[in-house]
């Protein structure tokens, strides 16, 4: 009965993972995994089962390593060796080609009105933004690039995760080896300050994102929602279905890079969003499930955005909608069903 209880709740690579340790967690406590407790926080907080860009970054170490790890950085002297981020599965070090990558994905900090926001990159995806519109069944559209290649890091234990400042100099303490621009450029967005509207942080672990959550929709119990997948990117497709979610608020994740999992979230007033199915154009064959957030209330952003640059108009003059691409996630009401 329990086994199959979790079949249902997570996806397969979660549930391997339960399964791969559930004896040793009956035998010793201490040598159980954490992606154990992980899966039981997700399940009791969220209704649906865990997305496969989420199942993939449980945490590999057990109860002993967390707890020690947790001591070891309180102690003020702990760098990251070779063996704690093979074991935890973090990106320590990464290429250049890596960072590159990393540094393309995010965005610019400037200062506007004496205040210091983010601004996009201006080589972003001139397909990341359109109009509400052009949501309608049977148009077709030229779907924006849904892939990522932020290198693989699995998320900390909240006990250690707890223990890293989110500062230049908290992180690169720890990790000494890992880029210096590409933390930089993180932590510029994570502690710029907040539009008008919008409630934002950056969770260092699982636990923390879906509390987050829930603190900023108000609610008990939350939906994750993902595109299916990033088939179709950069290719012109058809809209076959357009399903709206009735509800008020959204908290979207986006991942960053730090060397170990962490994700960007905010909730912004007046947003929407819908699930779109899309099929070849030619032959109505089924290609993917997309998601997509409109802004309906734009008069709060930088007159510099890229969004205005892309859809060639100014705060508060129009909505402004992006797809998520594979390694976001949505959440909402547990109320609404899908």
């Amino acid at each position: 009965m329990l086994h199959r209880f979790f079949s249902t709740l997570l996806s397969f690579p979660a549930f391997v993972l339960y399964l791969s340790f559930i004896s040793c967690a009956f035998s010793d406590p201490l040598l159980s995994s954490y992606a154990a407790t992980q899966i039981k926080f997700w399940s009791e907080n969220v209704h649906n089962k865990m997305p496969l860009a989420i199942s993939t970054k449980l945490s590999p170490l057990n109860k002993r390593d967390s707890s020690y790890y947790a001591k070891t950085i309180s102690e003020n002297n702990f760098k990251a060796d070779t063996k704690f981020c093979a074991v935890a599965e973090l990106a320590c070090s990464i290429g250049i080609g890596e960072v590159k990558t990393v540094k393309e994905a995010y965005a610019t900090v400037k200062t506007y009105n004496n205040k210091k926001v983010v601004v996009p990159l201006r080589n972003m995806d001139p397909f990341s933004f359109f109009r509400l519109p052009i949501l309608k069944e049977g148009n077709t559209i030229h779907l924006s690039n849904l892939k990522e290649s932020l290198p693989h890091r699995a998320f900390l234990p909240p006990q250690i995760a707890s223990k890293i400042s989110l500062t230049p100099k908290g992180v690169t303490k720890i990790f000494p080896e890992s880029s210096k621009d590409a933390i930089e450029t993180t932590l510029s967005y994570c502690n710029a300050a907040a539009i008008k509207g919008e409630f934002k942080a950056c969770p260092k672990s699982l636990e923390e994102i879906i509390s987050f959550s829930k603190a900023s929709l108000g609610k008990k119990k939350l939906l994750a929602l993902t595109s299916e997948s990033t088939r179709g990117s950069g290719e012109q497709l058809m809209i076959k279905k357009i399903k709206q979610f009735n509800v008020e608020k959204i908290v979207a994740c986006h991942e960053m890079f730090l060397p170990f999992a962490t994700y960007f979230c905010h909730s912004l007033t007046s947003s929407r969003i819908y699930s779109v199915d899309f099929v070849k154009p030619d032959s109505n064959v089924p290609v993917n499930t997309v998601l997509a957030i409109c802004h309906m209330d734009t008069s709060p952003w930088p007159a510099n955005h890229v969004a205005f640059q892309i859809l060639k108009f100014g705060p508060g003059q129009g909505e402004a909608c992006h797809w998520l691409n594979e390694i976001d996630l949505a959440w909402i009401d547990g109320g609404e069903t899908i």
